[in-house]
This record gives C-alpha cells, structure tokens and sequence, in this order.
C-alpha cells in the first residue's frame, strides 16, 4: 500500500512537472514578440554596464565621470552603431536591385556549364524551381521583414533606456524584497556569476566575431566582391550562431562570387580564405580567449541551437547559447538542479564548483 501511495504521488508529480512544461513552451512560443527584444534588451543590459563601468572609472580633471553622463554615453554608443548599420544597409539595397539583372544573366550561365556535369534534367528542375520563386512577393517579404526588425531594434532602445535608469535602485529593490540578509546577498551573488559569465561569453564573443568580419573584409573587398561591407557584416552577425553561422558566413559570399565573376579564382579565394579564418578563429583564437569560462557541452549546444531556433526562428539562434549559458549557472546554484548542469557542461565541472560543497547549500559558502 505504501508503494501505491509512493507510486501515485510520483506519477502526479510528473503530470504537474509535464504540464509545467507545455506551459512554458506555449507561453514562450505565444508570448515570443514581447520575449525576444526583452532578452536581447536583458543581454545588451549585461555587455552595456560592463562599458559603462569602466567609463565611470575615467577620471576627468581630477574626477570620475557622473553615473547619469555614462549611461547615456553607453545607450547613445548602442543607439549609435544600430543607425550606422542601418543606414550602411539602406544603401546597399538600392545596389543590390540594380546588380540583379546581371545576377540572373550570369545564374543562367552557371546552369548551362553545370549541365555538362549534372545533366540537363536537374538543370531544367534547379531552372522551374527558380523561376516559381515570386520575386516581387519576396523582396516585399524582405521589407517587411526590415520593417519588423526596425520597430524591434526602436523597443530593445526602450527597454535598455529604462533598464539603465532603474539600474541604481535595483540593489535598493533587493534588500526590500529579500529582508533576510544571506539570502539577499546569496541571490546577489547569483546575479553577479550570471552577470560576469555572459559578460564574458558576449565581449569575446564580439571581440572574435570583429576579428571574423574583419578578415572576411580584407579577403573579400580586394578580390572586388560586391556588397563587401554587408557580407563583412554577416559574418559579423552569424558568428554568434555556433556551428552553422560560420558555414553560412562563409559559403554565402562564395556563393555571389560565382554569379559575380566568370573565374572561379575569386570563388576559391573567398571560400579558402574566409574559411581559414572561420576555422582558425574559432576554433584557436576564441577558446584561448574563453578559457573555462565557458566549459558547454558541445552537444548541448548543438541541442539548444535547434530547440531555440525551433521556438523563436533566427533570434533564438542568436540567443541560444547565451540562454544555456544562463542555464547553466541557474541549475549550478540550485542543489535539486545541479545533476541537469553537469550534463550541460562540458567536463562535469561546475562554475564556481571550488567555492562551495556540493552537498551544502550557496549560503554556506566562505
């Protein structure tokens, strides 16, 4: 009987943990348009405070520069790069339609080499395929799109604009909510582990995707690619994905080399050299820079790239690591969830593992 009982509690447990769960996925997934710029705003939040504070340690005249002057240098810094980008990629646009004409005379020039080796049957098939692409209906797709970016590229402003206004009273806010001072002090030194984590996973993670667009410039801008600066850009971008970012970084712009250019050197030479440079620096260059601080399981990885990208399309992968990141950290500190951590981690080990006994709580530490 006491094994019925046992049994039953457990299996309601498991039905209130399953409906839980579909809850959050459908919540997530409903809620994705209010979710998405507040988390990109949160992780902005996190790389932007880490400039500011090393702004206000700038002394000017004898003195440090006033918290009030520095956030609004950092949300003005963002506001700042956002705009160049976009303007960089508004004329691109104007260049891109005027290039299409030879783009496609050039595409039905590859296909009828290509015939020689893949026959004319997958010829005529890649030819219908392309020409049931609605080209009007997609650049409009596109704009919107843009349009869509746009207004949440203005929201993600809002949120970071309030995010460093409230910033100086949140520390105030805690010690109200969490009156028992170790436990605010243990929920304040979680903050700080999540915060310096993703501190650092993002500064070396720009720092390497500049690195990354900046070579993909250098190769591709003497070779006389067209739209370099945009594809620089992607590459920029598309480093932040793992694992598939750095392919598509690489084989997209080799792709526009082949309808740009009748030779296939420019081809080669953005495929060989933009490649190595992926391959060198992210797998070299970025782990020396990371060090353990970032000790994820590949898999894992690889895991939350698809279920996030599953859940909220091309942000989610942008996310994805960040958020496991985060994960990682959270299911660190809690005792009930450090068995989900060491199977996010790479080696078992845990961040922050040499401050505390496993077996005795974060408060507990020295």
């Amino acid at each position: 009987m006491a094994q019925t009982g046992l049994g039953g509690d457990e299996g309601r447990n498991w039905f209130y943990v399953s409906v839980s769960v579909v809850i959050g996925l459908g919540v997530l997934w409903l809620a994705s348009s209010f979710l998405i710029p507040l988390v990109f705003a949160l992780f902005l939040f996190v790389l932007l405070t880490a400039a500011i504070d090393r702004l206000r340690n700038v002394t000017v005249l004898g003195r440090t520069v006033p918290s009030g002057i520095s956030h609004a240098v950092g949300l003005l810094i963002f506001l700042g790069v956002i705009g160049g980008l976009l303007a960089m990629l508004s004329n691109q646009v104007d260049l891109l339609l005027a290039a299409l004409p030879h783009y496609e005379a050039r595409f039905d020039a590859v296909l009828k080499e290509a015939s020689v080796y893949v026959g004319d049957d997958v010829v005529a098939a890649v030819e219908r395929a392309v020409t049931d692409i609605d080209i009007t209906a997609s650049l409009t797709s596109l704009l919107g799109s843009a349009g869509t970016i746009l207004a949440s590229f203005a929201l993600i402003g809002l949120y970071l604009a309030f995010l460093l206004a409230d910033r100086e009273a949140f520390t105030r806010k805690l010690s109200v909510l969490i009156p028992d001072e170790e436990k605010c002090a243990d929920f304040i030194s979680l903050l700080q582990s999540v915060s310096l984590s993703v501190r650092r996973y993002l500064w070396v993670k720009t720092l390497t995707s500049l690195m990354t667009g900046g070579v993909a410039y250098a190769v591709m801008k003497p070779v006389g690619l067209d739209f370099a600066e945009t594809w620089a850009l992607l590459a920029f971008l598309l480093n932040f994905i793992p694992s598939i970012g750095s392919i598509l970084g690489t084989v997209l712009p080799a792709g526009l080399a082949l309808l740009q250019f009748e030779s296939l050197t420019p081809f080669l030479l953005i495929l060989v050299g933009v490649g190595l440079a992926q391959i060198v620096i992210g797998n070299v260059v970025e782990p020396a820079l990371m060090g353990r601080s970032l000790n994820l399981s590949t898999f894992m990885i690889i895991l939350s790239l698809t279920f996030w990208t599953a859940l909220w399309g091309i942000s989610g992968a942008f996310l994805s690591v960040p958020i496991m990141v985060v994960a990682l950290i959270l299911c660190s500190y809690v005792p009930a969830w450090r068995p989900l951590a060491i199977v996010l981690s790479r080696d078992g080990r845990l961040p922050h593992q040499e401050d505390w006994d496993l077996e005795r709580k974060p408060s507990s530490r020295a």
